[in-house]
């Protein structure tokens, strides 16, 4: 089967990082400054250009964006080298990690203290070494929007004052985009009348197709559709053999877990199917290909399933949440 040629690739960062010297002070104030006046974009190029030379100035590996949502923390925005940190997962509050970070407190580990793990929803048994971590939370009107953070697992780093004093204004300047973003869109909404019977909230679709909570032999069938999207089938029996199980085996090892595998694949086709509608723009056709579905039609009927609308009219909707 072809399927579309869809990258779930990086965005490119919006400014030339290479030219500041993020050990200076002043020249991590410049990028900031450049950060906030550069042309409009696309709301997660721009976290990605604050995250990225964010690593750069507190010497980590990893970067996040997490919006508090519920009871949990949703990673909106993440770079990272570790497989366990990626965007749409979700964090629980009461983690060590971002129980401190959300209750005001800047973090810096302390020099006898040479890791910290934490565990997510979504990752049984999976823990973190921390061997430095700086975060603060971003406040948006006056209210805990969520965390930005960096952390790494290879490298110890005393943090100055400077550091502090730098991600407070990362924080702040992450906080002053989203309320940008927020006015736009009330705009926008008031003068298109956006009250549509039965239509939700964006951020209401991205929970509803968040990856499933799943371990064992299911998390095994997530994590190997998760890597054939774009790329190869989404059929059971694919599936099954690249888990080295026959197809009987797999479906009787979901159903011991009270899941299907089409319940499976449905979740992770809407997962995919939102970020290659709003966030890549990709045509339709593309899409049910990446999906594997069979034709555009069985894509547009799935997707109504899953939200009530055809996928044209969502993308009309929620493209400017991009």
């Amino acid at each position: 089967m072809k399927t579309a040629g869809i990258e779930l690739s990086t965005p490119n960062v919006l400014v030339d990082l290479d030219k500041y010297n993020f050990s200076n002070f002043v020249d991590r104030l410049k990028c900031f400054h450049e950060l906030l006046t550069a042309p409009p974009a696309a709301t997660r190029a721009f976290l990605r250009s604050y995250i990225i030379a964010g690593c750069r100035m507190f010497g980590c590996e990893t970067g996040f964006v997490g919006q508090r949502i519920g009871g949990v923390v949703r990673i909106v925005a993440c770079e990272s080298n570790l497989d366990s940190l990626f965007d749409g997962q979700l964090l629980q509050m009461n983690e060590p990690l971002v129980e401190s970070i959300l209750s005001g407190n800047k973090v810096g580990l302390p020099e006898n203290v040479t890791n910290v793990s934490f565990r997510s929803l979504n990752l049984s048994y999976n823990g973190i070494n921390i061997q430095n971590l700086i975060a603060e939370t971003i406040d948006v009107y006056d209210d805990v929007f969520g965390v930005v953070c960096f952390l790494s697992t290879s490298r110890i780093r005393k943090y100055d004052q400077e550091d502090f004093e730098s991600i407070e204004l990362m924080a702040k300047g992450v906080a002053k985009m989203i309320e940008l973003q927020n006015n736009l869109k009330d705009q926008r909404n008031e003068s298109s009348s956006f009250a549509t019977p039965g239509v939700k909230h964006f951020d209401d679709y991205l929970l509803q197709a968040r990856l499933p909570e799943t371990y064992g032999v299911a998390g095994k069938v997530v994590d190997v559709l998760k890597s054939r999207v774009g790329k190869s089938p989404l059929g059971i029996g694919d599936v099954a053999d690249e888990l080295g199980l026959s197809k009987r085996t797999l479906q009787r090892r979901l159903q011991q877990q009270d899941i299907s595998f089409a319940e499976l694949r449905d979740k992770v086709r809407f997962h995919y199917s939102i970020e290659f509608l709003i966030e890549q723009s990709a045509s339709i056709d593309n899409i049910s290909s990446a999906l594997d579905f069979s034709d555009r039609t069985s894509f547009t009927n799935a997707f109504k399933r899953w939200t009530g609308l055809s996928p044209s009219t969502f993308r009309k909707l929620f493209r400017d949440y991009a």
